[in-house]
């Protein structure tokens, strides 16, 4: 059960930091796949890296 979770909160993360990487002009796809494969790693290494926002 605590697999189960533990999979449902790492995609959850990794839904919304495609969607935030893709707002800001960056590789969405990639970043939700590595934030879903290794959330503990690669979820910092997102916030340090991140572009600012695009401005419409």
């Amino acid at each position: 059960m605590e697999y189960l979770f533990g999979l449902i909160i790492a995609a959850i993360v990794g839904v919304l930091i495609a969607k935030d990487a893709n707002s800001r002009g960056m590789n969405g796809t990639g970043w939700g796949i590595f934030v879903f494969l290794v959330c503990i790693v690669a979820l910092p290494i997102y916030l340090i890296v991140r572009k600012p926002v695009l401005e419409e």
